[in-house]
Formats: structure tokens, C-alpha cells, sequence
């Protein structure tokens, strides 16, 4: 079960780091489809989400 959550503490951390760098390079580029904070906003919550689930693997696998 802690791998379980390793894996879904590194698929959400790869959304966060992808969503910051589509926010970025809809900056860089002018190009801008969906308005740019929203990237961003995605790419702090993944972030949460990834210490989430690597605080709750942790402390699940301790019982």
C-alpha cells in the first residue's frame, strides 16, 4: 500500500510540474487559451496533493 501512494505522490507531482510549465510557456508565448493563473492555481494544488499523499504513505505505513 505505500507504493500506492509513492506512485500517486509522483503522478501528481509530474501534473504540477507539467501545468507549471504550460502556464509559463503560455506566458513566454502570448498564447494564451485557458487564462494563465489557472495553470498555475493547477499547479500548486497538485503540488499539495503530491505532500499529501507522501505525508499519508508515510504515516500509514508507521501503524
Amino acid at each position: 500500500m505505500k507504493t500506492l501512494w509513492k506512485v500517486l505522490a509522483w503522478i501528481a507531482a509530474i501534473c504540477g510540474l507539467i501545468a507549471y510549465s504550460v502556464g509559463w510557456l503560455a506566458l513566454m508565448t502570448s498564447e494564451i487559451w485557458v487564462p494563465t493563473q489557472y495553470w498555475f492555481y493547477d499547479a500548486i494544488s497538485a503540488g499539495i496533493f503530491a505532500l499529501f499523499f507522501l505525508i499519508y504513505g508515510a504515516h500509514s505505513g508507521k501503524k
